[in-house]
């Protein structure tokens, strides 16, 4: 006799299993960006680096300009590690002191180690548990000079 699983629907699909046509939409409704086309390509070329690039792309491309591609992209990389180093030691140090307020060495321990960072250590932590929205890291590229000062004046190319 064979053995069957059963399958667990999340989301609008077990919302249609349930209800069947009634949560049926009209239309579908997508989340927009605020950003340009050229605003999202400098973003994602600052975030992944060459990985934007097709192989037709860069095969073209000039060496030197891959070089700097990619050293903006390992730059950018650090920044938002550290940057989310920063936030969790922030976070954890708020956690603590509300936990424990009367203990000394808890006070102690988040005053020592308060601005404590790692450049070795890479950070898992999604941006989306620490509360970094998209607008959050492009200011703080536009802050450390990766992405430019007039980044939301650009407009597509």
């Amino acid at each position: 006799m064979p053995t069957y699983q059963k399958v667990v629907y999340n989301g609008r699909l077990a919302e249609y299993q349930r209800f069947g046509n009634q949560y049926k939409r009209s239309h579908v409704e997508y989340e927009r960006d605020k950003y340009n086309a050229y605003q999202n390509f400098l973003y994602k070329r600052a975030l992944f680096g060459m990985s934007v690039y097709t192989e037709e792309e860069k095969a073209k491309m000039h060496t030197d300009k891959i070089k700097r591609i990619s050293k903006v992209h390992e730059r950018a990389q650090q920044i938002l590690n550290i940057w989310k180093q920063e936030l969790t030691h922030h976070y954890t140090a708020e956690i603590m002191l509300k936990l424990f307020h009367h203990s000394r060495i808890v006070k102690d321990y988040t005053e020592k180690f308060a601005g404590v960072t790692d450049p070795d250590y890479i950070s898992t932590m999604e941006f989306k548990t620490l509360g970094i929205t998209k607008d959050d890291i492009i200011q703080k590229l536009i802050e450390e000079r990766i992405l430019p000062f007039n980044f939301f004046k650009l407009s597509d190319k």
